[in-house]
């Protein structure tokens, strides 16, 4: 089994805004966050584009909810329990 896995931050930034609906960081500063997380952990930027999230028509796409556009991100998948802990510190921050 492979140990990578490829994620988008937009993924991310829709568990925060699920499950912690009071989190008022703007989007932007939630991507930046999980990535000096997760670069700090040995992940890389994928080479890939940018993918359009698939939510990219919403309403709820701006800078206060969801991205419009996800980077990828290639990391071990060992470190999703700590990465989600991360993702609930952030989203508990008002």
């Amino acid at each position: 089994m492979n140990d990578k896995i490829t994620m988008g931050n937009d993924e991310f930034i829709l568990y925060i805004r699920k499950w912690h609906p009071d989190c008022k960081t703007i989007t932007s500063q939630l991507g930046k966050l999980v990535w000096i997380w997760l670069e700090a952990k040995g992940s890389i930027k994928s080479p890939l584009k940018p993918k359009h999230s698939y939510w990219d028509k919403s309403d709820k796409v701006n800078k206060e909810m969801l991205p419009a556009d996800a980077t990828q991100f290639e990391f071990n998948r060992s470190i999703l329990p700590d990465l989600y802990d991360y993702l609930d510190y952030l989203g508990q921050q008002k």
